[in-house]
């Protein structure tokens, strides 16, 4: 079995569900103690809901309150518990080095998965049974519209600008925001590698996006009419290619694209000074 502890908005839960399914050890509990614990937003950090229900075909259980506390908390009495509960509960964090081959190499005994482990590497060996996991509901109304325009663009483009809580002076100083310096290099890479590309700006800011981005070869549609993230991560993965942002949002839209001929261009520096493995060979980084 394994447990995986989730913390983060939808891109991060769902790096930490790939990645348990990637160990391949059979049943997936999902841990919600970290979100439920912090389910208040401060100016150092954004509260985050559990997400990964919006997807119809993943497989996972909950692991339950009692047990979600237990596997939290450092009391002596709840670590006794935990030891009762879990003979063996091995924990891989993202400082573990090869978590697949820490699996295998732990067998059959429970394992909890405790870290972001945003890298494709855990989890690429199963992207086709991810790609089912991770199919998206019905588009409907204002979304199920810019569904079917962006289907029939034979060059569309999406773009991912993340500003609103990336402005946070404390999380503006770990991730930073991305100079629009960057989108313009990106689009003149895809400029010359795509004929007449039809840009679809995502953010969570929209009029700032609308004051600032100046395309005036390839206007660009600005995407603001969606009521919930998955929507928009889905219209972005539906998008021929992308120019993503410092964010594990875009990274999945992109990853999500089944087009074998995508061009994804993703920012070289991931976070402000930390070094990152994030961005898959094949992508190009500015």
């Amino acid at each position: 079995m394994i447990i995986v502890k989730l913390q983060g908005g939808l891109g991060n839960q769902m790096f930490q569900y790939a990645a348990a399914a990637g160990l391949n050890k059979g049943k997936i509990c999902l841990d919600l103690s970290f979100l439920r614990k912090h389910n208040k937003s401060t100016p150092t950090f954004t509260a985050r809901k559990f997400e990964l229900a919006v997807f119809p075909n993943l497989k996972a259980n909950l692991v339950n309150r009692l047990v979600s506390k237990t596997l939290d908390s450092r009391k002596v009495i709840h670590r006794l518990i935990k030891k009762m509960l879990f003979p063996g509960l091995t924990t891989i964090t993202d400082a573990t080095e090869n978590k697949q081959a820490a699996g295998q190499r732990i067998g059959h005994k429970t394992i909890y998965l405790d870290g972001y482990f945003q890298n494709e590497n855990n989890f690429k060996h199963i992207r086709q049974e991810l790609l089912k996991r991770f199919e998206f509901p019905v588009l409907k109304g204002p979304a199920l519209t810019w569904s079917k325009k962006i289907q029939i663009d034979d060059n569309s483009v999406s773009i991912h600008v993340r500003r609103s809580d990336y402005l946070k002076p404390h999380v503006n100083n770990f991730h930073g925001v991305l100079p629009l310096s960057y989108y313009q290099k990106a689009k003149s890479i895809i400029a010359g590698k795509i004929k007449a590309p039809q840009y679809y700006i995502f953010s969570d800011d929209p009029e700032w996006c609308a004051a600032n981005f100046s395309f005036p070869d390839n206007p660009a549609l600005i995407i603001k009419n969606t009521s919930n993230a998955w929507e928009d991560m889905c219209l972005m993965s539906q998008c021929k290619h992308h120019i993503i942002a410092n964010s594990s949002y875009s990274w999945w839209a992109a990853w999500l694209n089944q087009n074998e001929n995508k061009i994804v261009i993703a920012p070289d520096k991931w976070f402000v000074q930390e070094p990152a493995d994030i961005v898959p060979e094949t992508w190009i980084k500015i």
